[in-house]
């Protein structure tokens, strides 16, 4: 596909319904503080400490500002609930997304929700130089 030339025409069907049904994931199938949601929108408007960009699960999303450059409808936010605010620091495209979530969620939960300082983009180029790290 254009998008995503890497990319399976089910992997990009998945992508579509995604977005048509407003669907999340969690990053530690045990905690309720982190999720994976799809961009809906760009995150351009300046919004508390980051950009607001809307999203599929938690609707308003604070986007850092080292990652609002890479959000795009589409790409999948790192989200993290902090005192009923909804913030991302980290962006995922597509096809890095489908590798993330078949990763053992411990290891990733670490990396992206508890480190300080998390990448603000991944992808597979990322993802590997990221999982060499470990």
């Amino acid at each position: 596909m254009k998008i995503y030339p890497g990319c399976s025409r089910r992997g990009i069907d998945d992508l579509v319904s995604a977005i048509l049904s407003n669907k999340y994931w969690k990053v530690h199938s045990c905690r309720d503080d982190a999720y994976y949601a799809v961009a809906l929108t760009r995150a351009h408007i300046p919004y508390m400490d980051g950009f607001r960009a809307k999203s599929t699960a938690p609707g308003v999303v604070i986007v850092s500002r080292r990652a609002a450059r890479f959000c795009r409808r589409g790409r999948v936010l790192v989200v993290k609930k902090r005192n009923d605010t909804f913030i991302s620091e980290t962006v995922i495209d597509w096809p890095a997304f489908l590798r993330v979530i078949k990763m053992d969620e411990d290891s990733i939960y670490r990396r992206l929700v508890e480190e300080q300082s998390p990448p603000a983009f991944l992808n597979k180029r990322n993802l590997k130089i990221l999982l060499s790290g470990t």
